[in-house]
């Protein structure tokens, strides 16, 4: 009878952690609600600049943002970049206490990404890097920061191109 008490104990407090954890992401995913639409974004990657959109998506029982990008082909100095999308998956992980994102694109590039709450956004640690792109430090790799509820930026990624080390800057307005 203990025995059988003591299983039914661990099973409603099992019951009763998930309820919690499903809560708090619940939760979380309702404060990030904002990003849900169409975004038109301007970059600066070293000496190129762009623009590209992008669109969030509530999805996966409202549990996960999904988020589209199109990139249209462009070119700057010495550079030619065709037309590219990209699809991220993000969401907070109850277990762990932190942000995920999942990011792949057409190009084949693809990232597994920690995200840490700032207050005012998020600070990206890449876990996982496609072959060009390696961790160098324990620091934030990108930060992505809410201006408002119709804008954002995100700051980072530095990396090397062309021999030299170039930092990623985007400004996203809501449209």
């Amino acid at each position: 009878m203990t025995k059988r008490l003591l299983w039914l104990a661990g099973i409603i407090a099992a019951f009763a952690s998930e309820a919690r954890a499903d809560s708090t992401q619940r939760e979380k995913m309702a404060a990030v609600q904002y990003l849900v639409g169409t975004w038109k974004c301007e970059h600066t990657v070293g000496a190129f600049s762009g623009t590209y959109t992008t669109t969030y998506a509530s999805v996966l029982g409202n549990l996960w943002l999904k988020q589209t990008y199109d990139f249209p082909a462009s070119q700057g100095p010495g550079t030619v970049e065709p037309a590219r999308q990209a699809e991220c998956l993000m969401s907070w992980d109850p277990r762990r206490q932190y942000w995920v994102r999942f990011f792949a694109m057409s190009n084949g590039d693809w990232f597994a990404i920690r995200m840490n709450e700032t207050g005012s956004g998020w600070n990206w640690k890449y876990v996982s890097f496609s072959k060009d792109r390696k961790p160098e430090t324990s620091a934030a790799d990108a930060t992505f920061t809410k201006r408002s509820d119709s804008e954002y930026t995100i700051d980072g990624p530095t990396y090397p191109r062309d021999g030299m080390p170039v930092t990623e800057h985007h400004v996203c307005k809501k449209s």
